[in-house]
């Protein structure tokens, strides 16, 4: 896609932190009373966070994160509405498996939203069989 620029933030500015924001509510992941300062957080601890803007518009973004030595797990890939079935998504995907495998993680997974399975096999990856997501939910 033209005038697409893909970009790795480690601290994004005041505007970018607002239009990530803007992206998470927008898939409805995003809790209210959340805030940009908490995604800035999230951005630098992440092992990395890839965006990518269409003429100045931020239009996608995924993250990873990981031991920065053996295992990481891509999340949070997100694609604007207008900018979605065009390529988008899957280019930031593989973007962020290259710098994963550049890195030298071996060990890259994701656990991806239902009905996205077909999209993620077609970017080879797999169904991990014998395994199972969770998510811890009680008070400690």
């Amino acid at each position: 896609m033209r005038g697409l620029r893909y970009r790795w933030v480690r601290r994004p500015g005041r505007k970018m932190l607002r239009d990530i924001l803007g992206l998470y509510r927008a898939a409805g992941w995003w809790e209210p009373g959340d805030t940009p300062e908490r995604i800035g957080r999230m951005a630098a601890k992440s092992h990395c966070f890839l965006v990518a803007q269409d003429r100045g518009a931020l239009v996608a973004m995924g993250r990873a994160i990981g031991d920065r030595t053996n295992d990481a797990y891509i999340q949070d890939v997100f694609v604007s509405p207008s900018h979605r079935g065009q390529g988008v998504g899957a280019a930031v995907v593989r973007r962020m498996v290259r710098r994963l495998r550049r890195d030298g993680l071996r060990w890259v997974g994701l656990i991806g939203a239902a009905g996205t399975e077909r999209f993620y096999e077609r970017l080879g990856f797999s169904r991990m069989r014998g395994y199972s997501p969770m998510l811890f939910k009680r008070g400690l």
